[in-house]
């Protein structure tokens, strides 16, 4: 090897280990954040499981406002009203048990409307098999990424998505994969090690990757990104 392509190698980890970096960053900023928001997304959709009675085919909104009103709850903004439900429905008990409790008998569709799999995955609840049974449409796409608010729709409105649609792979990250997110003490850890005897879950750094491009068209995608999504997803056709 000579010298000038030893230096081009060298060249390249550094901004491989500068990317990584960044992203492991901001990967700390939102873990650090979102965990709140998590709590008070699954206590709505708790409130929405045990008093809402939701239907697939009647807008979620409805069925929130029963279980507001079930609980005697007037403010309809979900933040203040989540917080006011917190300790009506987990009351004494350990959270993630309580919420495993809840979400264990809830419908499919509902969960993965909600987007639940984020929770879990923030909050280290346990959920049932996330299996792809629900229909998708094109609104009720939309209406999902919301979160962590609640949709406010149905989650067939609009086109049917099909299966080989890029849009299911952000289906199958955000509402259907449930291994728990690394905590910051965690990836704090691997910031000490030597780089290159770093292990890094290669399938985290793709989940990352795959949330990022959500809104970027495919076809602006790079063959690199392309490269990085086709490898996820043959990943999780094997889940």
């Amino acid at each position: 090897m000579t010298r000038r392509s030893r230096h081009k190698i060298e060249k390249c980890d550094e901004v491989v280990s500068a990317a990584l970096k960044e992203r492991d960053e901001g990967l700390k900023q939102w873990l650090r954040v979102a965990p709140t928001d998590a709590r008070r997304h699954a206590t709505a959709v708790a409130a929405i499981v045990l008093a809402g009675q939701p239907r697939v085919d009647e807008p979620l909104s409805r069925a929130w406002a029963r279980a507001l009103q079930h609980y005697g709850i007037d403010d309809k903004d979900q933040v203040a009203a989540s917080q006011q439900l917190l300790s009506k429905i987990i009351g004494d008990e350990k959270e993630s048990e309580r919420f495993t409790e809840i979400f264990r008998t809830a419908p499919v569709w509902l969960l993965h409307f909600t987007a639940i799999a984020l929770d879990a995955r923030l909050l280290k609840f346990d959920l049932s098999l996330m299996s792809d049974t629900s229909r998708w449409g094109s609104a009720g796409f939309e209406d999902a990424r919301r979160w962590p608010r609640l949709p406010v729709g149905t989650i067939t409105a609009g086109d049917p998505i099909p299966d080989s649609d890029p849009r299911r792979l952000w289906i199958i990250v955000a509402c259907m994969i449930t291994v728990p997110f690394p905590t910051v003490d965690d990836l704090s850890r691997k910031d000490e090690e030597v780089p290159s005897q770093r292990k890094r879950d290669p399938h985290l750094q793709d989940i990352l990757l795959a949330l990022e491009l959500d809104g970027k068209p495919e076809s602006k995608w790079s063959t690199y990104e392309r490269r990085r999504m086709r490898k996820l997803s043959e990943w999780l056709s094997r889940l």
